[in-house]
């Protein structure tokens, strides 16, 4: 009896077992249920259905040259189909070139010149109504228009900088044996004399006499961990008038970047946002 059973489970198995594989050998799952007529059940080879689907594919894939070279016709592609046949009518050109298959490829792209082109013209006007996401409203493309705005921002920089002369201090992190604290020893004295700024020149081990307001405090690397020299850390207050600590630069630096980049952080901590640009 026992026998029995195991001989009817084969049987019941095996064409379950025997269809998973045509299936999974033909990668064509669905098509079982859609044709089982053709004889799926008698493990229907799969070199014919390759076959044809390979046929198919490269029948799909020709090139008609004469509707490549047709506006009409490329107006009725979508942005996709139009990028693979124009990649396909480069790789043509590129590896069989001839006289049609290259001007093919040029037409082709003129013709996406000229969607580019309306494009920028749409592009333009929906700017012209909402200026606010135009950024050449506040960085203008122009030399005229770069001129004005360095002239502007200085202004406003120059602005800030007094702001902020009797609230903001500088940490100038040296060392008397590093070259480049003496070179940048000159920037921090032009931003004294300019801004009126306080700098502090702090040593870790002694105080070269060109280091104005200088001490060495070797536990204050520690504190602001200091791994290089020169730093230079701004002590800026936030909204709620608190003090706090900003990294503005390591090595050697121009008065231009020091002075940005107080201007950014000053305005960072009082108003906690980034500016947008």
């Amino acid at each position: 009896m026992k026998l029995f059973n195991l001989i009817l489970t084969v049987f019941i198995l095996l064409p379950v077992v025997c269809l998973a594989n045509t299936r999974s050998d033909c990668k064509v799952k669905e098509q079982f249920y859609k044709d089982k007529e053709r004889g799926w059940y008698f493990r229907e080879k799969c070199e014919e259905i390759e076959k044809k689907e390979s046929e198919k594919k490269k029948k799909e894939e020709k090139i008609d040259w004469a509707k490549v070279v047709d506006p009409k016709y490329l107006d009725t592609l979508d942005a996709e189909r139009f990028r693979k046949l124009l990649e396909k009518v480069k790789d043509e050109a590129v590896y069989n070139p001839s006289h049609e298959k290259v001007l093919a490829y040029m037409k082709m792209q003129d013709y996406m010149r000229v969607k580019s082109v309306k494009f920028a013209y749409v592009w333009r006007d929906v700017l012209l109504q909402n200026p606010h996401l135009d950024m050449t409203v506040k960085n203008p493309g122009s030399v005229f228009g770069a001129h004005a705005k360095a002239e502007i921002v200085g202004d406003e920089k120059d602005k800030i900088m007094k702001e902020m002369k009797d609230t903001v201090g500088i940490y100038f992190f040296v060392s008397g044996e590093c070259p480049y604290c003496h070179k940048q020893n000159k920037i921090m004295d032009m931003l004294r004399d300019r801004y009126k700024i306080a700098v502090k020149s702090v040593s870790s081990d002694y105080c070269d006499p060109l280091f104005k307001e200088c001490s060495v405090e070797p536990f204050m690397f520690e504190q602001f961990q200091i791994k290089a020299t020169p730093t230079m850390v701004a002590v800026l207050r936030d909204a709620h008038d608190r003090p706090t600590f900003q990294p503005i630069g390591t090595g050697i630096i121009t008065l231009d970047e020091v002075v940005e980049r107080l201007v950014f952080y000053y305005r960072y901590h009082q108003t906690g946002k980034y500016p947008e640009f």
